[in-house]
C-alpha cells in the first residue's frame, strides 16, 4: 500500500505541519483529573480511525482512548453511538470526551472545546483510475461542472456545497458503495478526506485513483466539554508526551502507514 501511495507524497504539498513546533523539550507529567472511568464518544463509522469489529470498538481512536485512560490512572469505558449523537452526548454528560476522528471546525468550536489535533488529514477527491488526469489543479476540481459524490452529514458534503457551486451533490450513506457508484457513474468523484480515501483504495487496488491536490486542509483532534478545563489539561499533556517519545508516530504509523508527514 505503501508503494501505491508514494507518489502523492511529493504532489501534496504542506499536508501534514508540526502540529507543536520544534524542538525536544521534554513535556511535564501529564496531571490526573479526578476521573474513575473515562467516558468515550465513538461512532463507528470511520476505518481505520473508529470502527467495529465483532461488535467490538477498533481502529486508531479505540487505541487511543486505552492509552489515554492508562496515562490518567482509570478505567475506559467506550460508548458506541451514531455520528450525529457526539456532541450532545458529551454537551449533556453522557461521556466525557469524543475519540471519534472530528474534524476541526468552527461550529463546532463554538460548542465544544477541541485537544490540539493529532493529525492534518486534508479533503481530497478520487475517481476512477486513469481518470485522474482530467484534473490539472484543486481549482479545478472546484469548478467542476458534474455530479460530486459525498457522504452525507459529514463536512465533506458541506465543503462541497459551498465551495463548489456549479457541482450536483450526491450525498451518500454506504461509504463503501463509491467504486461501484463511480464505475456506474451515478458521479464523476468523490471528496472525502485523505484518510478515507486512502482506506477505500486500499479495499479496492486498481479501481480508484486519488487526485493529488488537497482541496482543504483540516485537523482531526479529540473533544470535551468548555466546562471540563482539568481533562483539556490532561489529554492536551497525554498528546505532548506522545509526540516527544515517539508514541504518536508510532500509533499513526499502525493505523495510517501513508498518511504524509
Amino acid at each position: 500500500m505503501k508503494k501505491r501511495f508514494a507518489r502523492f507524497s511529493a504532489m501534496l504539498v504542506a499536508v501534514l505541519s508540526a502540529m507543536w513546533g520544534g524542538g525536544c523539550v521534554t513535556p511535564p507529567p501529564v496531571p490526573a483529573p479526578e476521573i474513575q472511568t473515562l467516558r468515550v464518544g465513538f461512532s463507528p463509522n470511520y476505518p481505520p480511525i473508529c470502527m467495529e469489529s465483532e461488535g467490538e470498538p477498533r481502529g486508531l481512536e479505540a487505541d487511543f482512548a486505552a492509552a489515554l485512560a492508562k496515562e490518567l490512572g482509570c478505567g475506559v469505558e467506550i460508548v458506541q453511538m451514531g455520528f450525529e449523537e457526539l456532541i450532545p452526548a458529551l454537551l449533556d454528560g453522557r461521556v466525557d470526551i469524543l475519540m471519534s476522528g472530528l474534524t476541526v471546525t468552527p461550529a463546532r468550536a463554538y460548542k465544544i472545546r477541541f485537544c490540539k489535533p493529532y493529525l492534518n488529514n486534508p479533503l481530497v477527491a478520487v475517481t476512477r483510475k486513469g481518470w485522474a488526469r482530467s484534473y490539472a489543479s484543486a481549482s479545478q476540481i472546484l469548478s467542476v461542472n458534474a455530479s460530486v459524490g459525498v457522504l452525507r452529514h459529514t463536512y465533506g458534503e458541506t465543503f462541497v456545497r459551498q465551495h463548489c457551486p456549479r457541482a450536483r451533490v450526491v450525498p451518500i450513506t454506504d461509504y463503501d458503495a463509491v467504486p461501484q457508484d463511480l464505475e456506474h457513474n451515478r458521479y464523476s468523484i468523490y471528496v472525502d478526506d485523505l484518510a478515507a480515501v486512502l482506506d477505500l483504495s486500499a479495499k479496492h487496488p486498481g479501481v480508484l485513483e486519488v487526485i493529488p491536490y488537497p482541496l482543504q486542509q483540516q485537523d482531526i483532534a479529540w473533544a470535551i466539554h468548555p466546562g471540563n478545563a482539568a481533562l483539556l489539561s490532561a489529554a492536551n499533556a497525554a498528546l505532548d508526551k506522545w509526540k516527544a517519545n515517539g508514541k504518536l508516530d508510532e500509533m499513526l504509523d499502525q493505523w495510517l502507514p501513508d498518511r504524509f508527514r
